[in-house]
This record gives C-alpha cells, structure tokens and sequence, in this order.
C-alpha cells in the first residue's frame, strides 16, 4: 500500500496530466447530502449521533465530522442555500442515489474498491497479496476484475499456484519476490 505522501504525489500528477479522479457521487447526492447534515445539526429537537447519522446516509462519520468544521466556519453558504433549495428530504435522497447508481453504470463515477494490497511480515521478508474488501464480497465478486470471466478455472490455478509451499516452506510469490537460495529451483530471478 502506497504512504499518503506518495499517494498525494500521485494525485498530483494526474491532475496535472489532466486527469482528475472521478467522484464517488452524483452532485446531487452530495448536495443532499450537505443539506441533510446541516439540518442535522441546526434542528432543536433531540438529534441522534454523528456516527448515526452518517450510518443512514451511507457516509463516514469522518466525513460528517469535516461537513460539521466546514458548517461552522463558514455558515453563509449554507443558509444560501437552505433558502434557494429549501429544506432536504431522505425521499431526495433516495432519487438522488437512484442517480448515482445510473452514473456509475455509465462509467461517470468511480465505483468501490474491489481489491486492496496487504502486507504481512515473515521474519525479514514481507509478503504482498491482493486480498478482496468487503465491497467485493457484498457484490459476490469473489475474482478481480481483470480475471477473464470465461476462464475462471485458470484464474484459480493460478492462484492456487502461488499459495502453493515449495519443499523449503517458502511459498511462491514470496521466492519470487525474495532471496534466491542455492537448490531452489527456477534459478536467480
């Protein structure tokens, strides 16, 4: 997995080669968003937590935290546009996800994260595997998004092949990756 500084650098870079990343939402799921947070927080009545409300609007509480220090700075903008729009509803909502969802089928959105890098230590070696997140369990996409669909068998020798444990109790990927040993097969890499 990348540092965040590196990751940065990166994001830099695309941006400059005119390429930003492509949104997680639709606009108008963000500004719903916006709005139902602010009124989460300006309401008189007994709200629920931060980390509720973020939990029925499908976002991190992280990200309500930040809307909460954005909202306190600079509090004009909102009512601006509490008074243009008017008050937000979870049936806008609702539309504005059912929009989202078109967007992302169209390619328009960035869709979740299939796949992450862990890094596991073995004494001075590190091992790096591609492990599925729980977006990829929840669409029941148990391959990554790159494995043929027609050969799926090959992609499951393959992987089978580099859990395998070889004679000296290395696997694979790591003899790969790590010191050759006189007897290993396959020479130096």
């Amino acid at each position: 997995m990348p540092s965040p500084e590196t990751s940065r650098e990166n994001l830099k870079k695309a941006k400059a080669a005119g390429h930003p990343p492509r949104p997680w939402r639709s606009d108008q799921e963000s500004r719903l968003i916006r709005r139902l947070v602010w009124q989460w927080l300006r309401s008189q009545n007994p709200k629920c937590s931060g980390r509720a409300l973020a939990r029925r609007l499908c976002v991190s509480h992280t990200w309500v935290q930040k809307l909460m220090r954005e909202f306190a700075r600079n509090p004009a903008t909102m009512l601006r546009e509490e008074r243009v729009h008017g008050p937000a509803t979870f049936e806008g909502l609702r539309r504005a996800k059912e929009e989202t969802r078109r967007q992302r089928e169209h390619g328009w959105l960035r869709g979740a994260r299939r796949w992450r890098v862990a890094e596991f230590r073995d004494g001075d070696d590190v091992v790096r595997i591609r492990v599925p997140t729980k977006a990829s369990q929840a669409a029941g996409n148990a391959k990554p998004h790159y494995a043929p669909d027609n050969e799926e068998s090959e992609w499951e020798r393959e992987t089978a092949r580099e859990s395998r444990v070889n004679e000296y109790g290395k696997s694979l990927a790591r003899r790969r990756r790590g010191r050759w040993y006189p007897g290993m097969t396959g020479g130096p890499h």
